[in-house]
């Protein structure tokens, strides 16, 4: 088995319509996509790390009716490429670069880079799930429920992909950033981006092997910081499934004062609402790395306290459980054993005025929340969800 990932420098340049990320059976990756360049291309090649051409096939040609689409000058040139990288007999990681060979008008050659690519000889888990979401927000009951259900080994949180991400972020700053990697002989200098991030996949690939196997990767971890490194761990597994827990403001920040209670009660709203702008900022990464969206579920723990039969129809579908993995889901999901529960389930929600904070925190509250609440259909009263009047729906057909 193989995973791939590509990467382009300037999207407005080069839009690839083959998926970024991706697990392949042969180390052969099919590429399609455009490239808008200043002049005419007079050649395209794959080369290795080493500056030495690689075998592929590609074909690349005018395509008039996208320049007109685009509206670009008659100075620049559209063009669509298919370009087929193999690798036979793969068993290291195979580095190369798409580089293209530009003709402008005054007949100067000037060597684009579209595109540089990893494909990677791995060992995935059959099985990849993420638990992810707000703190307080039902990730403990679901991770376990799904733990239970797929006789998964799993810690209460993992928090390593974060880890990882900052290590890159730390590496990024060096190898890309720094002065010493701009001059031009250093080595440093002739490392790419992705010769980083490869290893880095490879290494956490092989931390979450060594304790979990080959079976099934569960990794509950709640938080903002693992919401922003999601993009990277769908990069080590783009097979993996994400179920993202979210709960209604007032619950959830409630909740989060009586664990944490030394935390400012602005800190805990500005997490809350941070959590869905790190999740929505990540989802439109992913959507654009896999070209499709049916890697993740989103799942209320008001639902999963209140009608949990249709949390389960829904993790069931995402995560293809067969009918005793199900069943077990179930039990474990209507049980009254639900980890970090702070105080009982209530089913009869409140409304905001009856959490009994101060007329200052609830105007801070409004000022904080309100935009994310109504992103989220969320109500401030004891419906819990926002109701569509009838009004609302004639003016919505």
């Amino acid at each position: 088995m193989f995973s791939y990932f590509i990467t382009t420098s300037i999207d407005d340049v080069v839009s690839i319509a083959t998926p970024s990320i991706g697990i392949l059976d042969k180390p052969e990756l099919a590429i399609q996509g455009r490239v808008v360049v200043k002049g005419n291309i007079t050649s395209i090649s794959a080369i290795n790390l080493l500056g030495e051409e690689l075998t592929a096939a590609i074909e690349y040609k005018l395509a008039p009716k996208l320049h007109q689409q685009l509206t670009l000058t008659p100075q620049q040139g559209v063009y669509r490429f298919n370009i087929n990288v193999e690798q036979a007999d793969l068993v290291e990681d195979a580095h190369f670069s798409i580089v293209a060979e530009v003709e402008s008008q005054n007949s100067k050659l000037d060597k684009v880079i579209l595109l540089e690519g990893v494909i990677q000889p791995v060992t995935l888990p059959q099985r990849v799930v993420l638990v992810v979401g707000s703190p307080r927000s039902g990730t403990s009951a679901l991770g376990k429920a799904c733990r239970k259900a797929l006789r998964s080994t799993a810690h209460g949180e993992s928090h390593v992909v974060e880890g990882v991400n900052r290590m890159l972020t730390t590496a990024d700053a060096f190898f890309q950033q720094s002065k010493t990697a701009s001059i031009a002989g250093n080595l440093v200098n002739a490392i790419p981006k992705t010769v980083i991030i490869a290893q880095q996949l490879t290494s956490l690939r092989q931390i979450y092997r060594l304790y979990y196997g080959d079976e099934v990767l569960l990794d509950k971890t709640p938080g903002i910081p693992m919401l922003d490194s999601l993009p990277l761990a769908m990069m080590a597994w783009p097979h993996a499934k994400v179920i993202f827990c979210k709960r209604r403001a007032m619950e959830n920040v409630q909740s989060r004062i009586i664990k944490f209670p030394k935390v400012a009660f602005e800190q805990h709203i500005k997490q809350w609402r941070q959590s869905f702008v790190a999740w929505r900022n990540s989802k439109q990464k992913i959507n654009k790395l896999l070209k499709h969206n049916q890697w993740f579920i989103e799942v209320d723990q008001f639902d999963m306290a209140t009608a949990p039969s249709s949390v389960v129809e829904r993790v069931a579908n995402l995560l293809a459980f067969i009918p005793r993995e199900k069943k077990v889901f179930l039990k474990q999901l209507a049980s009254d054993d639900r980890p970090e529960q702070t105080s009982a389930i209530q089913t009869k929600t409140k409304s905001l005025d009856e959490f009994g904070w101060s007329e200052a925190h609830i105007a801070l509250f409004k000022e904080v929340c309100t935009k994310e609440m109504a992103l989220q259909h969320y109500s401030y009263d004891q419906s819990y969800y926002l109701t569509v009047t009838d009004d609302e729906v004639e003016q919505s057909v």
